[in-house]
């Protein structure tokens, strides 16, 4: 592991850049998916994958990609990473049919994977001890950033130039962020691991991974908060007076931003990762629980969504503390890119399904159940840790 002498913030600011880029592959057709619906709407429910086969790849080869970052090393996969996704959006602007855009969305799960795991995996190599709590935690927030830039900023360009317009600017920044990162990353940021990619050894790799307490803490922790998070932002405003919908739609994630960027980097610094993780948990349980005492389902839902900042901040701060090397890094960076689709994929069906049969104290039961669980596997893990 080379010594870091002084962080480079350009190469910083590229790297979340692409990050934020990458988000973008999932933001592009939230905010334009009235427009697909109505494109594709002989295809009913299979245009749910749109959006669900992204988030399939990095489930199915998460723990894979970190492997093959620890084998390969992170600039030659980062810069085909974004290529590729450079590439199949500039396609997806020519609106092609239905399979073959399918096709191009499975393609670009593993560009998107490939980003979100050697990425961070880079800044926790390049980044001073003293930085590392803010450039972290300033890579947690790049969904937030991405899907507010393409909501504030995206459908403007789609009222104006429409759709296709918008997957060409998203394709065009991913080739430059690609040039970025082909221009100022060294080749040999992170040591080739010697360990083969075989399927027994990625098979060996997943149990290496996910039964050691200091690869799989972040990830365990990620898989609640994704849960949660995705879910409540999903469902949440669905319980909102409707004249006050509207405007807390957007305010729901920029609240976890928010605290993210500022109380969140702050507790770290001090207090290190998992307490404050923990506490972010907690106090986001606590916060869903006082719906049932009858606290304003507006306040506390800004409440609890701003608490789990803290979680957010606190997770991929996680990685470089509790794992030193940067294989174990590059894993711990796929684990939770795996479980974090996991979670992704399984909170908002069940949300929708609890809150269908029991209505807000659905909801309830599921925020306090997810933060709680979230809380107690890092204390478990801690435990182990220690012991």
């Amino acid at each position: 592991m080379a010594v870091v002498k002084r962080t480079p913030f350009i190469l910083v600011i590229v790297l979340w850049l692409s990050g934020v880029l990458a988000a973008g592959q999932f933001a592009k057709i939230s905010v334009t998916f009235p427009y697909f619906r109505e494109v594709f709407s002989s295809h009913g429910a299979a245009l749910g994958f749109l959006v669900s086969l992204v988030s399939t790849v990095g489930l199915v080869c998460g723990l894979f990609a970190g492997a093959f970052i620890a084998r390969v090393g992170a600039r030659k996969p980062l810069i085909v990473a974004l290529c590729l996704g450079a590439g199949l959006s500039i396609y997806q602007s020519s609106i092609p049919s239905f399979a073959p855009f399918l096709i191009s969305r499975l393609l670009e799960g593993l560009s998107h994977l490939l980003v979100v795991v050697a990425a961070p995996t880079v800044l926790g190599q390049v980044t001073e001890p003293r930085h590392r709590a803010v450039t972290m935690a300033s890579w947690s927030t790049v969904f937030a950033v991405s899907f507010a830039v393409f909501s504030w900023g995206g459908t403007p360009l789609v009222d104006h130039f429409g759709v296709p317009f918008l997957f060409l600017c998203h394709g065009v920044g991913m080739a430059i962020a690609a040039f970025g990162v082909w221009t100022i990353l060294p080749s040999n940021i992170i040591p080739r691991s010697p360990d083969p990619l075989t399927l027994r050894a990625i098979l060996a790799r997943h149990i290496t991974a996910y039964t050691s307490p200091w690869i799989a803490a972040p990830a365990a922790g990620w898989f609640f908060y994704a849960a949660g998070f995705v879910a409540l932002v999903t469902v949440m405003p669905d319980f909102f007076t409707p004249e006050h919908r509207h405007a807390l739609v957007g305010i729901l994630p920029l609240s976890a931003l928010c605290v993210s960027m500022t109380l969140g980097i702050a507790l770290v610094r001090r207090f290190t990762s998992v307490p404050v993780i923990i506490g972010g948990f907690c106090i986001s349980m606590v916060m869903a629980l006082s719906l049932a005492f009858g606290a304003p389902v507006e306040w506390a839902g800004i409440a609890i969504l701003a608490a789990t900042g803290l979680a957010q901040a606190g997770s991929f701060s996680a990685i470089p503390v509790l794992n030193v090397t940067p294989q174990d890094q590059a894993l711990a960076n796929g684990a939770l890119a795996q479980l974090g689709n996991a979670g992704n994929m399984v909170g908002t069906p069940l949300l929708i399904l609890l809150t269908s049969a029991l209505g807000l104290n659905g909801l309830i039961i599921f925020a306090a159940t997810t933060f709680g669980c979230g809380a107690v596997i890092h204390l478990w893990l801690g435990r182990l840790r220690r012991a």
